[in-house]
Formats: structure tokens, sequence, C-alpha cells
């Protein structure tokens, strides 16, 4: 682990800058993670098949994921000027601080997960270590990074690198409140997430068997 600062291009011309998601960044995670997804897609399909009732559900989720995805890319970006910084989400609310409100920028070359390739990370963290801003590069370019976390090292906010590959999990225990139980545990929350799924669908169908006709 180091903390010397990241050597990257200057600012735009008069400090202020604007940062977007990378479509190009995402395609690659989406390629990267194909090998994962695949299989997902063919259980999906195959219980679809075996329960039409389910095909509603299915293209619902698919029609959000797009409309999320590209309601993200449309929105969502990265303003700062002078020592202020405003994160801009998807849905268009606003979310700013300053230089002064940050201890530190950890850099991450290579968060690991298993099956999945290695992402990087950018997290700016308040002095009581809870989060300001979190950025992957599966939706970022690294490039993006280094500029954003030499603009704040220009303001007196020292970064912190971590070069080795490591878990979520391993993440959590150096910064407890910057990375959630969720993040560090995917495949525990993706399990209970399903088994909630899977209880909401048993109750609707139980329910509908016992309706009166009308």
């Amino acid at each position: 682990m180091t903390s010397d600062a990241v050597p990257v291009p200057a600012s735009a011309p008069g400090g202020s800058a604007v940062l977007r998601p990378s479509r190009a960044a995402y395609a690659q995670a989406l390629r990267a993670n194909l090998l994962v997804a695949i299989p997902l897609i063919a259980v999906s399909l195959f219980r679809i098949g075996t329960n039409w009732w389910l095909l509603p559900v299915f293209v619902v989720a698919i029609l959000l994921s797009i409309g999320g995805v590209l309601l993200y890319f449309r929105n969502a970006r990265i303003e700062f000027d002078g020592g202020r910084y405003t994160a801009v989400s998807m849905f268009g609310s606003h979310r700013t601080f300053a230089a002064s409100d940050a201890a530190s920028v950890v850099t991450v070359r290579s968060l690991t997960r298993s099956g999945l390739q290695g992402t990087a990370l950018l997290m700016v963290l308040r002095p009581d270590g809870s989060k300001l801003l979190k950025l992957r590069s599966q939706t970022w370019e690294v490039e993006q990074f280094a500029r954003l976390a030499s603009d704040l090292n220009s303001h007196g906010v020292p970064t912190t690198s971590v070069d080795e590959p490591i878990t979520a999990d391993g993440l959590r225990d150096r910064y407890p409140k910057a990375i959630s139980w969720g993040e560090a545990h995917p495949v525990a929350l993706g399990l209970l997430l399903a088994l909630v799924t899977v209880i909401v669908i048993f109750f609707i169908v139980v329910v509908s068997v016992f309706l009166p006709a009308t």
C-alpha cells in the first residue's frame, strides 16, 4: 500500500471538468462477465419454458435493466470545479461535497471476485472512513479515476493506493464504513434476494389460487 499522488494530466482549462460514464468500459465489463451471465440466462429461459407465467416477470426485468442502463449513461456524471465536486445520479439528483470534506482518496487496482475479472475502484472517504464517492471501472475509465484523484490531491486530499489484488471482503476489513455487507458478500446477497423473490412469487400464486372467482 502506498500514499503517493497519482501523476495524471491537468484539469480542463479554468479548473472545471465533467466526467461521464464510459460505454466502452461498460461493454468491456459485459464481455468479461459473459461466461457467468450465459448460464443464468439459460436457466431463466428454461424456467420460463416450464412456467409460462414467469414470462411477464422476465420481460419486465429486461426492460427495467435496459431502461436503467440508458438512464444511467444519459444522466450520471461527476462535475468538479475549484475544490467542489458534484455527483449526479442516474435519476438526475445532485450530491455535492468539498475537498475539505474528504480525508483521503483510495484507489484499488484490482478488486477481485470469484469467477469474475478484477475491477479497479476509486473511493473518496470522509474523516470517519465513510464514503463520499465510489466509482468502479465497470462503467468508468481508470484514466478518469486518475484525473479526479489528481484534482483532489491538488486541493490537499492525499491518495492511498491498494496495488495488490484484494477481495471485497478484504477491502471491507480495511474500510468497514465504505464497503457494505452486500458488496463484501455478493453471493450471499444474491441468494437472499432470490429467496425473497421466490417467497413473493409463492405468496402471489397461493393467494391467486384461493381467491374466489368473480
